[in-house]
């Protein structure tokens, strides 16, 4: 396997037009999984094809293994990609499709087969190399389209939104399957969603992108715990973190008719912030006791945990804002009813309101 570098790398399609991409840095160690987040449009698969070779980009240098292969073809590269739609023959057999690679470059056949039986084995379709695709299931399908990419002992694998197509019960499966064949193998591999719960749960790293912009690099409980700006803040997480408009003076929050003293952290804060808190730090207080009064406007019961949307306001310049809170079943209150809602403001997060950026800065 290899590292991978990208310096300063920008990407307009048009010599005129927007950057898709711009000036992104991204250093990947030698056996890394890096996940490429973000909205769509952001440009995580335009990054991904760059790194490919499927497409150039503007300006900037990639660097596999320490080698420059910003101008190299994409068949040169020594990379694997794996797509959505698996990109199967769908005329081939399971082997067939697997080796396909290995044939195209002269491999003999009973070396090819070896190799491709060992990749089968390891990804538990060694009963199905006779048959077709449209004779195996979504999963087994992926399988296939992952083993191919395997046998040909690439510097690094590239997937693209691979587990789009599966359900919800398959997609955990794989994703877990995909996690532990990465890390037995060591590869450096590079994955592409805009899942941010596949995102959580495979990266070493996330790289999370807006616009084109790298907004922040870091592995996903950095991310969650001290997100960089007030985008990565609501982009990671779900239910998202809430927002509201306040400002800050002598050290206390006022946020429409509540002010709320803050902690010895925000000393150097002032000014028109955004406040944000996740659900699981919003609570319910006694009558009279909370930072606001609101109404249950929603409950939705998640089994464990029930989230209550409580309508709030007039707050700041907003006719009403909707917080969402995470509760123990035991806590929630009935629909409809009144409520003090209390934010525990040991957990919150003060964000510049023009700029987005966290204050103080992390």
């Amino acid at each position: 396997m290899a590292s991978i570098s990208l310096h300063a790398v920008t990407k307009r399609f048009l010599d005129d037009g927007p950057a898709v991409l711009s000036g992104v840095d991204l250093e990947i160690a030698d056996g890394e999984f890096i996940v490429l987040v973000g909205p769509s449009g952001c440009g995580k698969t335009t990054l991904l094809r760059i790194v490919a070779g499927l497409e150039t980009a503007t300006s900037g240098e990639l660097l596999i293994g320490g080698s420059d292969m910003s101008h190299l073809p994409a068949g040169d590269r020594n990379i694997a990609m794996v797509f959505q739609n698996y990109a199967l023959f769908p005329h081939l057999t399971v082997a067939e499709n697997i080796g396909f690679g290995l044939k195209i470059r002269g491999m003999p056949k009973a070396e090819r087969r070896s190799m491709v039986e060992e990749v089968a084995s390891l990804l538990g379709l060694a009963p199905y190399l006779e048959r077709r695709p449209g004779e195996l299931s979504g999963g087994q399908r992926q399988r296939v389209a992952m083993g191919r990419a395997i046998v040909r002992r690439p510097a690094a694998f590239l997937m693209d939104e691979p587990l789009s197509n599966l359900d919800a019960k398959l997609r955990v499966e794989m994703r877990a399957e995909i996690s532990r064949m990465q890390r037995r193998l060591n590869a450096t591999t590079i994955y592409v969603t805009h899942d941010q719960t596949e995102a959580m749960t495979m990266g070493d790293r996330v790289v999370v992108l807006n616009r084109g912009v790298v907004q922040q690099i870091a592995p996903p409980a950095e991310l969650y715990q001290s997100p960089a700006n007030a985008f990565v803040a609501q982009f990671i997480g779900a239910p998202t973190m809430n927002m509201l408009a306040g400002s800050v003076s002598g050290g206390r929050l006022a946020v429409g008719a509540a002010d709320i003293p803050l902690p010895d952290r925000f000393e150097a804060c002032s000014g028109p912030v955004l406040v944000g808190a996740r659900p699981e730090h919003i609570g319910v207080a006694d009558p009279g006791e909370g930072h606001f009064k609101g109404r249950v406007a929603l409950v939705e019961h998640l089994g464990k945990e029930v989230q209550v949307h409580f309508e709030i306001g007039p707050v700041g310049d907003e006719d009403s804002y909707v917080l969402v809170a995470t509760l123990d079943p035991g806590e929630v209150p009935s629909e409809g009813s009144k409520a003090s809602i209390v934010l525990d403001v040991d957990h919150i997060y003060l964000f510049d309101r023009d700029s987005g950026s966290r204050l103080p800065a992390p």
